[in-house]
C-alpha cells in the first residue's frame, strides 16, 4: 500500500504570500466548479486553484505536486 504526505495551505496565507486580496479570488472560486460550504475541510489542488484564477503563484519552495489547499477558515 502506497502512503502520500501532502502539506495543507490556507487560501487566505497563499493570497497573503502572492500579494492577492482573498476576496477577489474567493468570489472567482465561488464562480467556479469547486462547490464548498463552510466546512474546513474543503481542499483543492494548486492546479485546480491556478487554473480558477488563471495565474501562475509561488508556492515557496513547496512541492507543486503535494500541496492542497483549504478553503475553509
Amino acid at each position: 500500500m502506497k502512503s502520500f504526505t501532502y502539506t495543507c495551505l490556507e487560501i487566505g496565507e497563499v493570497c497573503e504570500h502572492n500579494n492577492l486580496d482573498i476576496g477577489e479570488i474567493m468570489d472567482e472560486i465561488c464562480a467556479s466548479d469547486v462547490s464548498f460550504g463552510t466546512n474546513a475541510d474543503t481542499l483543492i489542488s494548486v492546479n485546480q486553484l491556478e487554473d480558477i484564477i488563471s495565474l501562475k503563484l509561488d508556492w515557496d519552495n513547496h512541492d507543486e505536486d503535494t500541496i492542497l489547499i483549504s478553503l475553509g477558515s
